[in-house]
């Protein structure tokens, strides 16, 4: 919000670096987008007018059809969830985390259920419940609330979601992201105003198992979690400072760290051996080639110039 791209864009990684290949889709603030279970549909929040939106891709074309949505009960959704029945979406504003039917043309379905919490956190950005993220699997879902230092399981039982059981953070901890490591199945958790980074263990009944921090400096957020193919290494982003963040996934402490390539990095993900981050306010996508053995990046080629980035996705066609 606030920025001034059209929509959802397409980009491409060629011999000459990374390229803009069109627009796929002109929609209203599509700060967050996930594939479908449904393959070749893509959903996108729109943050700003409170909604859920489902776009089709036709084989390798960048273009995306509009495929309908739905509103969503809060505002400001920030972040999507889906699992082969159900498209999860986190309202940071209002506090709720937002349950829909996923049909078998992966069209979204009326509202199910709404997910509500209460509490808040000790800082200014912590006067109430603000869901930041959701991690959907099976049965479970996990909800990671940045206003009330929460991380809350979600059990599906008689058609309807039950709270399982609610894992309190450090005060001021700011859960914001979580990521699964492709090979150890652990859960990793970023807290956004403190750095901390936590893995989490323990099923359904989450705990802290062990707890490490991205090197933040004050007035920094943190923004993204993402897990090398090895499971060795996270990545994260640091909004003020404007660094990338190595992280040793088994000590959890940093490594390495080094400029985004631009302002605001919100933005991360893996594609084999390249990070690329987006820089929000800059307007810039920058490459990294990441170091197979110490994990760390190096940036290469020059940032691409594109519109209000914030979420990437790979495309696995």
């Amino acid at each position: 919000m606030g920025g001034f791209s059209r929509g959802i864009s397409a980009v491409r990684l060629t011999e000459k670096g990374l390229q803009f290949a069109g627009i796929g889709a002109v929609t209203s603030s599509p700060s967050y987008i996930i594939h479908s279970p449904v393959e070749g549909m893509i959903y996108a929040v729109d943050e700003a007018n409170g909604r859920v939106e489902a776009f089709l891709r036709k084989g390798k074309s960048t273009a995306l059809i509009p495929m309908g949505g739905q509103p969503t009960s809060g505002t400001e959704p920030c972040h999507l969830a889906a699992t082969p029945e159900w498209l999860y979406a986190a309202n940071y504003r209002s506090g709720q985390v937002d349950v829909f039917p996923i049909g078998a043309d992966g069209k979204i379905g009326a509202l199910h259920q709404s997910l509500t919490s209460s509490g808040k956190g000790p800082k200014p950005e912590q006067d109430g419940p603000h869901p930041h993220s959701t991690l959907a699997f099976g049965d479970t879902a996990i909800t990671a609330d940045l206003g009330t230092d929460r991380v809350n399981v979600y059990r599906w039982a008689d058609g309807r979601l039950g709270l399982e059981s609610s894992l309190e953070l450090p005060a001021g901890t700011g859960p914001r992201d979580l990521a699964v490591s492709p090979t150890a199945g652990k859960v990793y958790l970023l807290g956004e105003l403190g750095g901390s980074i936590f893995a989490l263990g323990g099923g359904r009944n989450l705990q802290v198992v062990q707890s490490g921090g991205s090197g933040a400096a004050p007035g920094d957020h943190a923004a993204g979690l993402v897990v090398d193919p090895t499971g060795r290494f996270l990545y994260t982003a640091l909004r003020g400072s404007n660094r990338i963040v190595a992280v040793d996934a088994k000590t959890l402490e940093p490594i390495a760290d080094l400029p985004s390539g631009g302002d605001t990095p919100r933005g991360l993900c893996i594609v084999g051996n390249l990070l690329f981050v987006a820089n929000q306010n800059s307007g810039t996508l920058a490459a990294f080639q990441l170091d197979p053995q110490s994990g760390i990046p190096m940036m290469v080629g020059t940032p691409l110039f594109i519109d209000s980035p914030t979420c990437l996705l790979p495309d696995f066609s």
